[in-house]
């Protein structure tokens, strides 16, 4: 599968380390376009990507400035057709574009936490009703965006997972591609998303 990574870290090292971890994670070499490319949304459409992840970022989208910034990527969201998975700040941008607020915590999560599966949806197959996953954000969104499911709730977010009702469209407040063998539910959510995208 042709998978488009949407780099939104500031730091060339955190960028190739979220790639690396998303190519462990899904077993494929997925390309890499930064936010900052121009003509965004055409440049995507030209890669011609089967789906496209948007990374996390230290980015604060709770400030306008910020949001002026990503607003390309904002609008990308809302415009592109194929299945894509915002991760943290990615999961907040999706928020955003749908009308959701971002607010900061006044603290940073940064640790392998438990998240509460709320029904069944086929990105969370084969896992339990309660996953450990990492966290590493210290914003978050205020509620479910309009057009969107709540798919998971946790103790630091109650919007720690959100799915499109009619689109291929998920936001994962927490990182996937950042598990391991003893924390393995991110691998099986990433996995499970690319076979999502290969029946459509």
């Amino acid at each position: 599968m042709k998978i488009l990574v949407i780099n939104n870290y500031k730091e060339p090292e955190k960028a190739k380390q979220a790639l690396h971890n998303i190519a462990l994670c899904t077993g494929q070499h997925p390309e890499m376009l930064d936010y900052t490319a121009p003509r965004l949304h055409e440049t995507v459409l030209e890669r011609r990507p089967d789906l496209a992840i948007l990374t996390g970022s230290n980015f604060m989208l709770s400030k306008p400035d910020t949001r002026m910034v990503f607003q390309p990527e904002m609008d990308l969201v809302r415009k592109f057709d194929r299945p894509f998975l915002g991760i943290c700040f990615g999961h907040q941008l999706i928020g955003a574009a749908y009308g959701s607020e971002v607010v900061d915590l006044g603290h940073t999560v940064r640790e392998f936490k438990d998240v509460k599966l709320l029904g069944s949806d086929p990105v969370f197959e084969g896992l339990p009703s309660s996953i450990r996953v990492s966290e590493s954000h210290r914003q978050a969104l205020t509620r479910v965006p309009q057009g969107f499911r709540l798919l998971a709730e946790s103790a630091t977010s109650q919007v720690e997972a959100i799915g499109h009702q009619t689109r291929p469209i998920y936001g994962l407040q927490f990182h996937p591609e950042r598990s391991d063998e003893k924390h393995p539910h991110g691998r099986i959510i990433l996995q499970n998303f690319l076979r999502l995208a290969a029946k459509l």
